[in-house]
């Protein structure tokens, strides 16, 4: 008797499909990723890129950055990968300057903004937990004076 895991990879083999592929040389490990979003005078740092998080995420995060009134402007997501803080803080220097910027989750410290800065819970927690939203805006009013 075939076992189901013995049909999938008969089924692939047959139709061209390798189940499991070799690893590439390159050493991955030393490699990071700095995700930000921004719009207008203020950046969102994230603790993973902006284009996987879902609609009601992506909604909350830009209603957030909304509520500061500096958020005139145009949007712009990215994903950066580095290896060294320097390599990062030059990728950095082609992203305009900002009057706030706000880091969700946990971030690394390779990077610390030359502006005024709040260290906020996840997209997720803040989504799930009321009362996050409302200590987050307290602390976007006192940076702000707003």
């Amino acid at each position: 008797m075939l076992t189901p895991e013995i049909k999938t990879n008969l089924i692939l083999k047959e139709i061209g499909i390798k189940r499991y592929s070799l690893r590439s040389n390159i050493d991955q490990s030393s490699f990071k990723n700095f995700s930000f979003f921004q719009k207008g005078h203020i950046l969102a740092l994230l603790d993973k890129p902006y284009e996987d998080l879902i609609d009601e995420y992506k909604d909350l995060l830009r209603a957030i950055l909304s509520s500061t009134k500096l958020d005139e402007g145009k949007e712009i997501f990215k994903t950066i990968t580095y290896s060294s803080k320097s390599e990062l803080n030059n990728e950095i220097m082609s992203i305009p300057k900002n009057k706030l910027a706000i880091m969700f989750g946990k971030i690394s410290n390779d990077y610390l903004p030359d502006c005024e800065y709040i260290k906020a819970p996840s997209i997720n927690e803040l989504s799930n937990i009321k009362n996050l939203k409302k200590d987050l805006w307290i602390n976007i009013k006192q940076k702000l004076d707003l």
